[in-house]
């Protein structure tokens, strides 16, 4: 019973096995009286539909001052080809081949958003893979450069929006149609890029204008950690740093050196910023305006310590305006000195005076002596008591607004 079995599968069933004179005979008939500048349609007046998709294969760079992006990518090109069909049973069974691109008709597509030059996207090394019922595949690999307009207000908070639009050069839309094959750029050999995050990508595609055109768009976000570490918090200690100028001794001589150093650093970190940003006024980022507010800080804490040093180092004997004396008591709680009252003289009445009104006019009098006289230095003591507060108060807002204003740019993205 089982040997009937195998013989009736046997008979039934068919095994194929291609040779190589299966696959070199199969792409010569295939080739004989080819014509790779003809579209592949049978009624030359209808268009050849081009279904196209992309997959994303890694971010290569973005130059936020040249306004340059570069993506590796593959794209995958279907169309039907009639020309290419055949009988795989003619050919043991053989259903698919694949021939080079120099020997066949491939759309002239290229990138209208090129960022260097226009060419055409593929190489004559690559192959395109036809099956027995016409279905060609094309999938060429490249290094796509494109332009990409640059928004860097919440740099390096910032979400940038890119797009790869391929073009049919030289076809009408009577010519060859493009249809998308998916709605979102593919991420199958995706790597992912230590400086961008991709949120989120969309495919478009157009045939109102004179060149029927594709366009994927990708929307990413930076990872800000390496710049908050290296840039945004450095700023932040920097300008706290500045404050502390306010609490070396004014006998130390070093405040002035202490506070252009600091203005110095500040400096540097705003070219470094300004070097990593386009050289535009629109838009302008916000951490320039940071830095400009924390470089103006520093700025009049440098001009305050140099007056502030010749309050100190004022004669004794040069007197204190009392508007200074008057804000100086009243910051530092200092008790002012009794005024005397004028009292008209009557002779008649010292003898009256007793004892215990002595002792109290002598008790006033002591008291009187035991206010302290405000000084040039308590006046340079006053100063850098309020403009330390009013440092610490500047950069503790403008820091606050800075990262307020930025956590809303990164809820809304």
């Amino acid at each position: 019973m089982r040997t009937k079995i195998l013989v009736f599968f046997c008979i039934i069933l068919r095994v194929y096995s291609q040779t190589m004179n299966d696959s070199t005979k199969l792409i010569m008939d295939l080739l004989n009286g080819y014509d790779r500048l003809v579209r592949p349609v049978i009624d030359q007046s209808k268009p050849v539909s081009l279904n196209i998709s992309m997959d994303l294969v890694a971010i290569q760079e973005f130059d936020e001052v040249l306004d340059k992006f570069s993506v590796v990518a593959i794209v995958y090109i279907t169309w039907m080809d009639p020309r290419m069909m055949w009988n795989p049973l003619n050919y043991n069974g053989l259903y698919t081949t694949t021939i080079p691109v120099s020997d066949l008709w491939t759309p002239n597509l290229i990138v209208g958003n090129s960022f260097d030059k226009i060419e055409p996207i593929g190489a004559d090394w690559m192959r395109v893979r036809y099956y027995a019922n016409g279905f060609s595949l094309y999938s060429p690999g490249d290094v796509f450069k494109t332009t990409c307009s640059v928004d860097v207000t919440f740099y390096p908070f910032d979400t940038q929006s890119c797009k790869i639009m391929l073009i049919p050069w030289g076809s009408l839309p009577n010519e060859i149609t493009i249809i998308a094959s998916s709605d979102v750029v593919f991420q199958t050999f995706f790597s992912e890029n230590g400086e961008w995050e991709v949120l989120s990508t969309s495919v478009v595609t157009d045939e109102t204008v004179i060149f029927p055109f594709i366009q994927f768009n990708i929307k990413m976000k930076r990872r800000p950690t390496f710049f908050l570490v290296n840039v945004i918090l450095p700023i932040i200690f920097l300008g706290l740093l500045n404050i502390l100028v306010f609490l070396l001794p004014a006998e130390s001589g070093e405040r002035i050196s202490f506070a252009i150093t600091v203005l110095l650093s500040i400096a540097v970190f705003l070219t470094l910023v300004g070097d990593n940003l386009p050289k535009t006024s629109k838009p302008m980022s916000m951490i320039c305006y940071f830095l400009l507010v924390n470089l103006s800080l520093s700025t009049i804490i440098c001009i305050t310590t140099i007056l502030n040093l010749r309050f100190y180092h004022k004669p004794e004997w040069k007197p204190v305006p009392r508007l200074l004396v008057a804000i100086t008591r009243k910051l530092n709680c200092m008790s002012t000195p009794a005024r005397d009252a004028v009292q008209p003289f009557n002779p008649a009445t010292i003898n009256e005076i007793s004892g215990i009104e002595k002792a109290k006019i002598s008790n006033q009098t002591s008291n009187k002596e035991l206010v302290p006289a405000v000084t040039w230095k308590d006046i340079s003591r006053m100063v850098d008591k309020v403009t330390c507060t009013l440092s610490f108060l500047w950069l503790f807002v403008s820091s606050t607004t800075f990262i307020v204003m930025i956590s809303n740019n990164q809820e809304i993205t």
